[in-house]
């Protein structure tokens, strides 16, 4: 009876964990952890010096830029004549006390800009005749404002009143999209008419010419709308 009771109080006493055994689990916990962070910052030091040797999974992904082409769309158009256009174009805005303009309230801006103007005519609309022996009527549509190419635009000169702060701020944007107005684009073709129909006699002439120099043209040309 003796014997058992002292192995009974021998398995109790072992089944319990010492205090110094739970220390001894946490200090090495700790120093696993330890070792892993400051692994983890060893390997970005050497990844900083060293990027060539990161692998490539954990490597940056640099931005990209993808387009895709909407639409597709054949023309007929032809560009006769070329305008380099430069001018500058400002807006103001004032503050008001009913109809009175307060002094030092003003905003100004001065937009200048460049393009390039292209003039034609729609080729599909272009119609031509036989009306004797080697000699045709040439009938050209209503000359228009085809595009632009080279757009550039900057402000040169900004001006803000000391009681500018409660004034509406100007709009570049919107200052760039009244430059080519419709009535805009309808004045190049008005004032180059006489280049474009000369432009456009040249063009069917040199055409026709390369194949039967002895071929007589007659052109009409549609009145501006």
């Amino acid at each position: 009876m003796a014997i058992s009771g002292h192995s009974s109080r021998a398995d109790n006493n072992g089944g319990k964990r010492k205090p110094w055994q739970k220390w001894q689990f946490w200090i090495i916990a700790s120093a696993l952890l330890a070792a892993l962070a400051a692994g983890w910052i060893a390997s970005i030091g050497f990844y900083s010096l060293c990027p060539w040797a990161m692998p490539p999974g954990l490597r940056e992904k640099g931005t990209e830029d993808t387009q895709v082409i909407r639409s597709m769309q054949r023309t007929k158009e032809v560009s006769l004549l070329r305008l380099g256009v430069t001018g500058i174009i400002s807006k103001e805005n004032k503050g008001h006390f009913f109809n009175m303009e307060i002094p030092g309230t003003e905003r100004a801006r001065f937009i200048q800009y460049t393009f390039d103007a292209k003039l034609g005519f729609e080729g599909k609309d272009v119609t031509i005749k036989e009306t004797g022996e080697n000699t045709f009527d040439v009938a050209i549509p209503e000359f228009k404002f085809i595009g632009y190419d080279d757009p550039e635009y900057r402000v040169i000169v900004e001006q803000n009143g000391a009681l500018s702060f409660g004034t509406k701020q100007i709009d570049s944007l919107d200052m760039v999209n009244n430059i080519l107005t419709e009535k805009a684009k309808k004045e190049y073709v008005d004032s180059n008419r006489d280049i474009l129909e000369e432009q456009a006699k040249s063009f069917y002439t040199s055409i026709v010419h390369s194949v039967d120099p002895d071929t007589t043209l007659n052109f009409s040309f549609a009145k501006a709308s």
